[in-house]
């Protein structure tokens, strides 16, 4: 069972990615946009051709063969990775960092574009539009980060305590 939960976790997580998606293009589409909070947070309805703030559009089958790399990446690291408590955070980094690749890889190969609808306004500046396979890549980027950063971290006393 243990070695099934990660493969569920990611069909889970890619699974509200698509709902949510599938949610937008049917209510959000027709309206564009809906205030949730004045000034602050908005639904919006984007087609993002491109990545990151409509960075390189039209580019989809480049976008399509990084991510299917990533995820390919991903998993090879994610089968290596030691059975200790400490790497659980780096587990679940890469099921993120999967998932949300796979739900944007989805949208790219069916759709053409990826569906964005989370829309943030701070101070007067707008973010970019973004979506949960988005939030799921940022979130697991970050905490691999943190992991690496810690590991050295933990790497570097060792030495010293051993000197």
């Amino acid at each position: 069972m243990k070695k099934v939960l990660p493969f569920i976790y990611t069909i889970i997580f890619i699974i509200i990615d698509q709902i949510v998606k599938f949610i937008c293009l049917e209510r959000l589409k027709p309206v564009g946009s809906i205030k949730i909070i004045q000034d602050f947070f908005y639904l919006t309805y984007v087609e993002n051709r491109g990545a990151a703030f409509g960075m390189l559009q039209g580019a989809r089958w480049i976008f399509i063969i990084i991510a299917l790399i990533a995820v390919i990446v991903c998993i090879f690291y994610y089968t290596r990775l030691p059975s200790t408590k400490y790497l659980g955070i780096a587990r679940l980094s890469l099921i993120f960092i999967i998932s949300g690749a796979i739900g944007n890889m989805i949208d790219r190969a069916f759709r053409g574009y990826v569906v964005d609808m989370f829309h943030f306004i701070f101070w007067g500046k707008e973010f970019a539009v973004f979506n949960v396979a988005d939030i799921l890549v940022c979130v697991g980027t970050f905490l691999l980060a943190i992991v690496i950063i810690f590991s050295e971290e933990t790497k570097k006393d060792k030495i010293e305590k051993e000197d």
